[in-house]
């Protein structure tokens, strides 16, 4: 018997109460970390760390603290919801954020490979980001004069760019690690498992739909963050 057709629509939005809570908790942490673990690292660089990593050390620590303390526990949940495959909303086993918090009682895998992926994506953004704003003030007239608000939506838009194509791998591992149907008994088996069955091109899976949506909130972000952040310092 065919589904409703309110209910087949209806199952685009799977999975958004989840997304709603973890979007700006997630956004807000990312430019935390920044600000909190990039001037630490530059106090290291060149003494006990290379020049200009200070950026994506940040990046690594800040993706590290997004993973375990956030983005992990919410985007199961986000998971669960949208692969669940069902015909009937009767025969539904996830029925709502709380619900499907207190049938996940432990998690089931994918901690690793969230840890992974936020800790590259934001090592690639933040580096991405930190080395293009350079590029602006390396080819301006007044090297010291602030870059305008323009060039920090490009740096963040093709940043994002960037971690749209170089995340993906372990973006599509973390998805699959989640998802309540996998057969994989760990990440490593996970990715293995892929590169081998479906080739590498299947760490690349919606690549394009990903630089679609991240790319335009990249540009934004940045654009904002450092309008904030120019605001903060004048009342100082």
């Amino acid at each position: 018997m065919l589904s409703k057709p309110g209910f087949r629509h209806a199952a685009f939005y799977r999975g958004t109460l989840p997304v709603l809570c973890i979007v700006g908790p997630r956004i807000s942490l990312q430019y935390m970390g920044l600000a909190f673990y990039k001037p630490i690292f530059e106090k290291l660089e060149g003494k006990l760390i290379p020049a200009h990593s200070s950026a994506g050390l940040a990046g690594i620590c800040t993706g590290i603290t997004q993973a375990v303390t956030l983005v992990t526990p919410l985007e199961m949940i986000k998971v669960r919801q949208q692969t669940e495959m069902v015909q009937n909303q009767k025969d539904r086993k996830y029925h709502g954020l709380i619900n499907t918090a207190s049938i996940i009682v432990r998690q089931e895998g994918g901690l690793l490979a969230t840890v992974a992926r936020q800790s590259w994506g934001l090592l690639v953004k933040f580096s991405a980001y930190v080395e293009l704003k350079a590029m602006f003030q390396r080819t301006s007239d007044s090297p010291d004069a602030p870059l305008q608000p323009w060039q920090h939506m490009f740096s963040g838009g093709m940043a994002n760019v960037l971690v749209g194509v170089l995340n993906s791998p372990p973006d599509v591992v973390k998805t699959r690690m989640q998802d309540a149907e996998r057969t994989y008994k760990s990440t490593w088996d996970c990715i293995k498992t892929m590169a081998k069955q479906e080739g590498l091109t299947s760490f690349f899976r919606g690549s394009w739909l990903r630089i679609i949506r991240i790319a335009p909130g990249g540009a934004i972000q940045f654009a904002v963050y450092e309008q904030l952040l120019i605001l903060l310092n004048s009342k100082k």
